[in-house]
């Protein structure tokens, strides 16, 4: 019954900005450009600009970028940005997930046009279930956005990935059409079709949908000792359908009201990890993820703004294994979890300088599952933000108290115990001269994350009683940035940044026995780390352009629990010291390039830092040539890319291969 009364006391801010809807609005528009909504506008000119001045390490690549960059899909994308590891399971479509400046996947918030996307199972989002075709843009924020018009949940996590989607391109007619084919090794066949109409003068929308399948029965290199062999990759044919339908709404100038249907479907072998003498896999998974979301944002003459949103989630998967350990020779694994959730945001501009933002957020997650443990454990979440920011041409200062509160049921068997902590965080930057953009900045962000429901209950032996895992993130940098209509050099962008994150009761399994493991709280990770970005664009000659980007991440990431033990200090598991990538293209009338490569240093696959576990280092080069061009009053594409020109044989996870060259070849046209 108390956490009953907790939810209602905690949710009546909430409440109130839902009912303070019916509020009258008129006419008069006097806070134009207090409202927030022009950052999410990316274009190459105000993404630079976020960047350069942000109080925060920000990270963003616009759809040109993207495109200039030779990125091929999300995960490549993310490869371009520091401070990021990449899981990567391998082929086309294998699962693909984030974690940044070694805190952990479960730290890192994804956010789909505004909204963020959770898993209560696992705390883990898997990547690849979404399309690079259907982006405007990808943004990462480590700590707090200068955009404090948030919902709560946004900067409930150490960083933040955004994705935003495209907007209907109607300027100049009522309906657009583009349709999209890719073909590349390996089997892989991606095709996409996107429709956008204008309904009325306020009202379009948007329908998009693409089918991806790929046999992925990729070569790789076996040694076994002194003994090499060539082998195949088996079992890893991945085939998925995504849908999308988007709703945009204009009521008036000052109001925004966009809504969203997304539903995913996948089936993929997983081929498993390469052991010696046993290669084969039966392992099936099938997924589903339905969907709908709702924004509406507005304001008043009274420097109010409001902010609405709500969601419903609801995912399956089916995990399939067969075996004569199994009874009846089989295993299936069937998990359903639902979400509800609702926001609301308040954001008070008193005076042009300072500004103020509430947010109140809930949602009710569950889970059920056929699995022998039959807990059905669900959890009711309150989160609340209160922010203040103060910004001159000088100086901007944003501070912020996050109050989460976690009750945690279960209809079947013991549930986990609740949590809730006030999480403070500040940030701080300064511009010596007006006339330059030159920034420096500092942040400090505390923040929790608790146990995942596969932690709590299910993985192998979960543990009802674990505390939640803190980090406190430190950071102070610099940013530097250029731009000119006549120079040579037209634009130069620079940033640096160095951290120190404090990962206090970190989730770890341990083994109980040698059958089963337990979820424990260990001591805490030290973890510090250099960032550096930098992009050019130069001037060649007419209609030719030179673009460049780097970026370069250390990090010292080790584990301080336990002196006496044998890892102690030891870098944690998947975390290279030494990371980086560079582009460079080259725009002209004739035929686009881009050259572009990654790289990582040594990594380990264990707590233990031994030969054993032991991963290579590796760099991958990539070539992408591409040419826009008008057929008959269609707008069309055609890409050429190449991956891993090298064909270096690596693997991100252990025993995980990843493909050598890949071939890939795009052709969209748009009417």
């Amino acid at each position: 019954m108390m956490w009953r009364m907790k939810v209602r006391f905690a949710c009546i801010g909430f409440f109130i900005n839902i009912f303070s809807l019916s509020a009258q609005m008129t006419e008069k528009d006097t806070i134009a450009g207090k409202v927030h909504q022009i950052e999410e506008v990316t274009v190459n000119a105000s993404s630079n600009a976020r960047k350069v001045s942000s109080t925060a390490p920000m990270q963003v690549l616009s759809r040109d970028q993207l495109r200039q960059q030779g990125v091929t899909d999300i995960t490549d994308a993310l490869r371009r940005f520091s401070g990021i590891n990449v899981k990567d399971y391998g082929g086309a479509g294998g699962m693909k997930t984030v974690s940044v400046r070694s805190l952990g996947s479960q730290h890192t918030s994804v956010a789909y046009d505004g909204i963020t996307i959770t898993d209560c199972q696992s705390g883990q989002i898997d990547l690849s279930r979404f399309s690079l075709d259907n982006i405007k843009s990808l943004s990462l924020t480590v700590g707090d956005n200068d955009d404090i018009f948030l919902p709560a949940r946004t900067v409930a996590s150490a960083a933040s990935l955004r994705l935003q989607t495209l907007l209907p391109e109607l300027s100049e007619k009522d309906s657009r059409l583009k349709a999209e084919i890719k073909a590349g090794a390996f089997g892989m066949v991606n095709s996409f079709l996107r429709y956008d109409r204008r309904l009325s003068g306020k009202v379009s929308m948007s329908l998009s949908g693409d089918f991806m399948r790929a046999d992925n029965l990729y070569p790789f290199t076996l040694v076994n000792g002194k003994y090499v062999s060539e082998e195949r990759r088996d079992n890893n044919y991945i085939e998925n359908y995504r849908g999308e339908w988007n709703m945009y709404v204009r009521p008036n100038v000052r109001s925004v009201l966009d809504g969203k249907v997304y539903y995913y479907d996948s089936f993929r072998e997983l081929p498993g990890p390469v052991i010696l003498y046993n290669n084969t896999s039966d392992e099936e998974l099938s997924e589903r993820n339905f969907f709908s979301q709702l924004h509406y944002q507005t304001y008043w003459e009274n420097n109010l703004s409001l902010q609405i949103n709500g969601k419903f989630n609801w995912a399956y998967s089916h995990y399939h294994d067969e075996g004569a350990e199994f009874p009846g020779g089989e295993m299936n694994n069937l998990y359903y979890q639902r979400e509800y959730y609702g926001s609301a945001a308040l954001l008070y501009t008193p005076l042009d300088a300072w500004a103020f933002s509430y947010a109140a957020d809930y949602s009710f997650n569950n889970l059920s599952t056929n699995a022998a443990s039959g807990v059905k454990p669900y959890r009711h979440t309150v989160l609340q933000t209160l922010t203040a920011r103060y910004r001159t041409p000088h100086v901007t200062v944003t501070a912020l108290m996050l109050g989460s509160l976690y009750m945690n049921g279960a209809k079947k068997g013991e549930s986990a115990v609740n949590a809730h902590r006030f999480s403070p965080s500040f940030s701080f930057s300064w511009r010596p001269w007006e006339q330059k953009d030159i920034y420096v900045r500092a942040s400090y962000k505390d923040i929790f994350r608790v146990a995942t429901f596969t932690e709590n209950y299910f993985d192998r032996w979960g543990s009802r009683d674990l505390k939640p895992e803190v980090a406190r993130q430190y950071n102070i940098g610099g940013t530097y940035g250029y731009t000119s209509s006549v120079s040579w050099l037209a634009s130069a962008h620079l940033s640096l940044d160095s951290y120190y994150n404090y990962v206090k009761n970190k989730i770890v399994a341990m083994p109980y026995n040698m059958f089963f493991w337990t979820m424990v709280n260990l001591g805490h990770v030290d973890i510090l780390g250099v960032e550096a970005n930098a992009d050019a664009a130069f001037r060649l000659a007419a209609k030719h352009r030179l673009l460049s980007a780097l970026s370069y991440t250390y990090q010292y990431a080790v584990d301080k629990t336990d002196a006496s033990s044998a890892y102690y200090k030891d870098q944690i598991p998947y975390t290279p010291a030494h990371s980086g990538s560079c582009s460079l293209g080259w725009e002209n009338p004739y035929v686009n390039v881009s050259f572009h490569a990654t790289g990582v240093s040594k990594r380990y696959s264990s707590v233990q830092n031994i030969q054993a576990n032991e991963l290579e280092g590796y760099v991958e080069y990539g070539l992408s040539l591409y040419r826009s061009f008008r057929w008959k009053k269609a707008d069309c594409l055609l890409r050429g890319d190449i991956q891993n020109l090298g064909n270096k044989q690596y693997s991100i996870v252990k025993n995980y291969p990843m493909p050598g060259r890949v071939y890939k070849l795009t052709f969209s046209i748009s009417i």
